[in-house]
């Protein structure tokens, strides 16, 4: 009897111990529906995945796997800037409940692009649940002013409290020469960091454009190929994950933004919807 008083009292203390852990790790919930595309049900967490008729929807609660300066001071999960940084004012990271309908099958845009730039909640989806924004800052700054605000893992929130990348995604990526997907953006074409993979196991870097892209002009896709990137940030080349040559973006440097962004000023595709 005393045995199993005694292990009763170690489960309990074991409980209690994994429920103060859960504590120190931000919330990440993460579903995968029935005929969800293996490319996110095997690379996406920290979002609800399903699909409803030609779209992939995305639910996100929007906050980061990972302590940040933005969590505020009085939370566990709060670290430093760093070292040059300052403070986005006073913002500080909320729940969100960010739903994103993206097309399960892009479709590349002829004659007049839309804006990356115009008014969206978010322009895509991290592979770990988190809202992608453009590659602009507000006027009169560039976005390599704003950068300067970001925490340890390259984000900060606006001032409502979404949490969002500009630029890198260090947390899924921990080095640019992996050629990992970190995202999908709202017209459905994936997101990659700077190196590229045929697929056949060997990375290479896409050359960059480094023109800024001058109009909303599907021309702005001049230069396009399988080795280097058109204005917008893209080319056209398989991947680890597309197996057929498909249009996809590259973290990379934007003429506009002054610093590598994870799209341009412009969406390649026809881009879905997002809502708060």
């Amino acid at each position: 009897m005393l045995r199993n008083t005694t292990l009763f009292a170690m489960l309990l203390a074991l409980f209690a111990a994994q429920c103060s852990n859960s504590l120190s790790t931000p919330y990440c919930l993460t579903t995968m529906g029935d005929g969800v595309s293996s490319t996110f049900s095997n690379n996406f967490n920290c979002t609800q995945v399903t699909v409803s008729g030609s779209n992939h929807i995305f639910q996100s609660s929007n906050l980061p796997n990972h302590k940040s300066y933005y969590y505020g001071s009085s939370s566990n999960l709060y670290e430093a800037l760093p070292s040059g940084n300052t403070a986005a004012g006073t913002n500080k990271i909320s729940s969100q409940n960010l739903k994103y309908t993206i097309p399960t099958t892009p479709t590349l845009k002829s004659g007049t692009l839309t804006g990356t730039q115009a008014g969206y909640v978010s322009v895509g989806i991290t592979a770990n649940g988190l809202a992608v924004f453009n590659n602009a800052a507000a006027p009169p700054d560039n976005l390599s002013t704003e950068a300067l605000t970001f925490d340890n893992y390259a984000g900060h929130p606006q001032n409502s409290g979404v949490y969002h990348h500009h630029a890198a995604v260090t947390k899924v990526s921990s080095g640019m020469t992996n050629a990992a997907l970190v995202g999908v953006a709202l017209d459905g074409y994936l997101i990659y960091d700077e190196y590229c993979n045929s697929g056949s196991g060997s990375n290479f870097l896409p050359t960059a454009n480094t023109n800024a892209a001058t109009g909303n002009s599907a021309t702005d896709s001049v230069g396009d190929s399988a080795t280097s990137l058109d204005r917008l940030h893209g080319h056209t080349a398989t991947t680890k994950h597309l197996t057929t040559a498909t249009y996809h973006y590259h973290y990379m440097l934007d003429p506009t933004a002054t610093i590598r962004t994870l799209l341009g000023s412009y969406f390649r595709g026809v881009p879905g919807t997002v809502s708060n």
